[in-house]
């Protein structure tokens, strides 16, 4: 099928994912409305017809017929943060059942008679958006009813959608017990205000989130409602393709702190000033890219009332100059009178120096004054440097030649070393920048760097005596935690969940108005008491209190183990009666387990399965914490964990169509989506073909296979066009695939080949399934072409691929086991070489990288399976993860501690990153002895193998049902029980491990 074809059979792909795998499983039935005509005002009685959604006629009813876009009327519609609550109230005779749609760019909360109903929507992209299908007939009563909508439109890009306005659109769809249908839609009759309450200058939570969440409860209920502003039809917005939510609402589940930790007094002293340099720099703006130039200079005047000196610190990617001069460790030189301060953002083409900040660690002795004049209210000044206004996306500026982006770089840094050399003093700065320079106005500077204030906290004294009934919070009942003031500084809190979890905070508290209520969450405390801080993402959140009684729950959902609350500018006591998170994920069905004679291994599974739920949302996603993103390769691996433990095929195939999507944009299929980030990351995208076949042999479904089958071809396709003169594949992009230093900063990196050749080999197992063997001869030819430019590069003096040819035409010297292991997985090397190749898979030579994280591993445990070492995988899997239980992980981690992603002692970036949970699909698959034998689990193979152990038992999911395998040792003979759904086929199938012993199995002999 051709490219042009791909665009038209978008909506029937949508159709049959919805309705095979969500509906099929979850029962739910969506209800799409004929167009009614709507009137403003309490009572609506228009007469609606409801459709259910069959195959059939699902085409022609996706449609929100009745609603509008609306918002608050306003001149500019892109602003940063904006918020706004709109409400509609209205009289119901009876209800009998009622359906709600609903959508928003960017974020909603539902309220219906005060109770939260739901937060969305799910991510899609802006050309095929969704909208939210929520059954809401408890939530309404007989009389008035009011529905209340927290709408927020982000205003800048992130790593989960591309915001485009700000909009809100809902449809309510209410029949009566007498048969009679009310429609209420989004229209000019809904009442909307500025959501005051949200602290809109604030920085982003991080490059792949939203702004940071600032909530100021002494707002609630201020403001004026006026009529909403309409914007546009449903169907006539930017937003296209509208179509229902094609996965199910997260789940709410409140879990109570299981310890109290203790109470500290923090330094309360805090002078820090934030700036939107990216924002201010590209008004409107919407992207997450790092090549966006925030090349810039921020100033201001530091008025001394003698000499002296000044302790700062700015962000990193930021160098600070006073009077021309950098300090000593952070420590300035002032003289009396004017000083001048320049920072200069010199990490300009970055995605941490979008949101810049600088502290000053001595808060008295000295004024900030406008530096080009002192009268002015605003102390902060931006100039605009040689390259400020460089806007491109990540993977276009990859392909721009590397002189020109040399250039660029290099006119940027001389820009920026003229501005520091010139600029010594007052007069300087004005006669160098004064025609370049902006005064910011407060909305100019963020709001405090609340993160940074934990991040930087100094621990004083111990508050167990401010602190009464630590433990009273706990629960949701009528027992509360009691903080009193300290004189000495401010109260700090921590707590700890017990195990790694995600979701929203709630609490309620008594207090003065004004205090602010920090809560920030971290993964992990060292033994000696070291807090592993996740800058640069701020995990945390600020409340400031209103007087009385607070009730809260956060906007953002977030993940941590430990909770620290830190109460800033407390005056009088304050009451918490209760603080919980409301653990939010996708709603899995535990049908999977594992259990065995090894207590480590059962819980090694369990954490595993435990990490895969956390990192499970409307997508898969890589962590809970840092980054909340669809990565595509991530969610390679997570698809087939989950087909083990959960089954979820359902977010298996939205992952997949989310990705297919990018192809409307990129030529291979971006590496996180939907994203505002363009940059390929070539591995993820051919893993993304390679889950295409797994999908279809875990489900058997046929129809969703030829429904994707032409984005398979587009990305082969896309493919080919980066081959270059050796054949190999070739691209300047994100060549990673492991956190080790493998040499992949080239354009020809061999293992991105190796994947394209696993990625072909799953579309040829595609197409012999669809019959389409005309169509991919020409990649066949190509498989094997590119398998002879591989094996060109075969070192026999190493006995090994090296890991590169590197941009000047040499032959990167590097070698790393990667090479070997895919080489075998997918078929690239034979004989004497493939001999090799398993070796340094199981025993690499001095001098040959190793596998840093679990991902990597999980291919490497691939190529073992299919070279018959399956027990391998089992000593590997005690080996690699009995550290994580030794230093108490409840969830798996990132990378191992060799890999390159921890620091600071720390033995890992991300505590909470289920790419690494492959213990859950091997332990099934190898100790119980679970395979899956044909397509759609029709029959299934048991062959366990004991690896030591005494007996083991558990469950494998698949789509007909579970599968159950409980085998023990009894002397010379193994007992084993196999079950299965019926018509499921059972096969025991002997294997090598077994000899010596006499099997039983389900009662017979063999």
């Amino acid at each position: 099928m051709k490219w042009n074809a791909l665009q038209h059979m978008h909506r029937n792909l949508f159709a049959h994912l919805h309705l095979t795998t969500f509906h099929r499983r979850y029962g739910i039935l969506a209800a799409i409305w004929s167009a009614s005509l709507i009137a403003c005002g309490e009572t609506l009685t228009q007469q609606d017809t409801f459709t259910m959604i069959t195959h059939d006629s699902f085409e022609k009813n996706v449609r929100i017929t009745d609603a509008n876009w609306i918002w608050i009327q306003q001149d500019n519609y892109n602003r940063y943060n904006d918020a706004m609550l709109a409400r509609r109230q209205f009289y119901l005779e009876s209800v009998q059942t009622a359906q709600l749609a609903i959508t928003a760019d960017s974020w909603y909360r539902l309220y219906i008679n005060g109770v939260w109903v739901a937060d969305g929507p799910c991510r899609s992209w802006p050309s095929h958006y969704q909208y939210d299908m929520l059954d809401v007939a408890s939530y309404l009563h007989e009389g008035q009813n009011k529905i209340e909508v927290i709408a927020r439109y982000f205003g800048v890009g992130t790593f989960h959608q591309k915001p485009l306005q700000a909009g809100l659109l809902a449809q309510l769809n209410v029949e009566g017990q007498d048969g009679s249908s009310t429609s209420i839609a989004t229209d000019a009759c809904w009442e909307v205000r500025t959501f005051r309450e949200l602290v809109f200058n604030t920085p982003k939570i991080s490059v792949q989130m939203e702004p940071y969440e600032q909530y100021d409860a002494r707002h609630e209920n201020a403001g004026v409602f006026t009529k909403a502003a309409v914007l546009y039809k449903a169907q006539e917005g930017p937003w296209r393709d509208l179509t229902p939510r094609d996965c199910p609402p997260l789940t709410r589940t409140p879990v109570a702190f299981k310890r109290f930790l203790g109470a500290s007094v923090v330094k309360s002293d805090w002078m820090c000033f934030g700036f939107p340099v990216c924002r201010l720099l590209h008004p409107g703006l919407i992207e997450a890219n790092a090549k966006v130039s925030t090349a810039c200079a921020i100033a201001t005047c530091i008025w001394a009332e003698e000499d002296r000196t000044i302790a700062i610190k700015p962000c990193r990617g930021v160098s600070v100059f006073v009077n021309g001069r950098a300090g000593t460790d952070g420590v300035y030189p002032l003289h009396k009178g004017e000083n001048i301060l320049l920072a200069l953002v010199t990490h300009s083409f970055s995605h941490w120096t979008k949101d810049v900040w600088i502290r000053f660690l001595d808060k008295e002795g000295f004024t900030l004054r406008n530096p080009l004049d002192a009268s002015q209210a605003g102390a902060w000044c931006l100039a605009r440097l040689k390259g400020s206004d460089y806007v491109e996306e990540d993977y276009r500026f990859a392909q721009l030649p590397e002189e020109e982006q040399k250039a660029l770089r290099d006119a940027i840094s001389a820009e920026l070393t003229s501005v520091r050399d010139a600029v010594k003093d007052i007069d300087s700065f004005r006669e160098r920048l004064g025609a370049q320079v902006e005064t910011l106005p407060a909305e100019g500077v963020l709001s405090e760097e609340a993160h940074e204030q934990f991040v930087e906290r100094e621990v004083i004294a111990d508050a167990a005596a401010n602190v009464k009934n630590p433990v009273g919070l706990l629960y949701d009942n009528s027992d509360y935690t009691s903080i009193e003031p300290s004189s000495e500084g401010d109260i700090e809190l921590a707590y700890d969940l017990g195990e790694q979890n995600c979701g929203y905070y709630t609490f309620d508290l008594i207090a003065d108005a004004g205090v602010i209520v920090d809560v920030a969450g971290i993964e992990y405390i060292s033994e000696d008491g070291r807090l592993q801080h996740t800058t640069p993402y701020r995990n945390s959140m600020r409340y400031t209190t209103k007087k009385g009684v607070n009730h809260f729950i956060s906007l953002k959902r977030r993940s941590q183990r430990f909770v620290y609350i830190t109460l800033r500018n407390q005056k009088a006591p304050v009451r918490i009666r209760q603080f919980q998170l409301i653990e939010s994920t996708y709603p899995v069905e535990h049908v999977g387990s594992f259990s065995c004679s090894d207590p480590s291994l059962g819980r090694i599974w369990d954490i595993s399965a435990r990490t895969l739920k956390l990192c499970m949302e409307d997508t898969f996603t890589d962590c809970p914490l840092y980054e909340q993103t669809l990565w595509v390769g991530d969610a390679r691996n997570e698809s087939l964990f989950a087909y083990t433990a959960f089954g979820a095929e359902d977010l298996a195939a939205r992952c997949i169509r989310l990705t297919g999507e990018s192809l409307e944009d990129y030529p291979i299929v971006l590496c996180q989506v939907p994203s505002s980030w363009g940059v390929l990351l070539p591995a993820w995208s051919f893993l993304w073909g390679i889950s295409v076949w797994d999908y279809y042999y875990y489900t058997g479904d046929k129809e969703f296979l030829r429904a994707v089958w032409p984005w398979v071809l587009k990305n082969l396709d896309g493919a080919d066009t980066f081959k270059d003169e050796r054949g190999l594949f070739s691209v300047s992009a994100w060549n990673m695939f492991d956190w080790v230093k493998v040499d992949d900063e080239q354009r020809t990196v061999l293992h991105n080949s190796m994947f394209l050749v696993g990625a072909i080999n799953a579309a040829i197992q595609c197409a012999e399934v669809l019959g389409e063997e005309d169509s991919i001869a020409p990649y066949r030819a190509r498989r094997d072409e590119l398998v002879s430019a591989i094996n060109a590069l075969w070192d026999e003096s190493k006995g090994a691929f090296p890991d590169a040819v590197r941009d000047d035409g040499s032959i990167s010297p590097s070698i790393c086991q990667h090479t070997s292991f895919l080489a075998v997985l997918y078929d690239i090397v034979e004989g004497a070489r493939r001999e090799k190749a398993l070796q340094n898979t199981l025993e690499p030579p001095e001098g040959m990288l190793k596998v840093g994280s679990p991902f990597a591993m999980m291919y490497l445990f691939e190529a073992l399976e299919k070279s018959g070492k399956p027990d391998q995988i089992i000593q590997m899997v005690r080996d690699s993860y009995q550290p994580m239980l030794d230093h108490d992980a409840t969830t798996v981690w990132e990378s191992f501690s060799t890999g390159t992603t921890g620091s600071g002692g720390f033995p890992t970036r991300s505590h909470t990153h289920a790419w690494s949970a492959a213990p859950i699909h091997f332990l099934n698959r190898i100790v119980l002895g679970i395979r899956q034998a044909e397509p759609g689990g029709a029959a299934y193979v048991i062959s366990p193998r004991p690896n030591g152990l005494r007996w083991a038992r558990g469950v494998t999911a698949s789509v007909r049902g579970p599968v159950s395998v409980s085998w023990r040792i009894d002397g010379e003979q193994l007992v084993i029980d196999a079950n299965a759904p019926e018509g499921v086929a059972l096969r025991f199938e002997s294997n090598d491990a077994l000899q010596g012993l006499e099997v039983v199995f389900n009662g017979d002999k063999i």
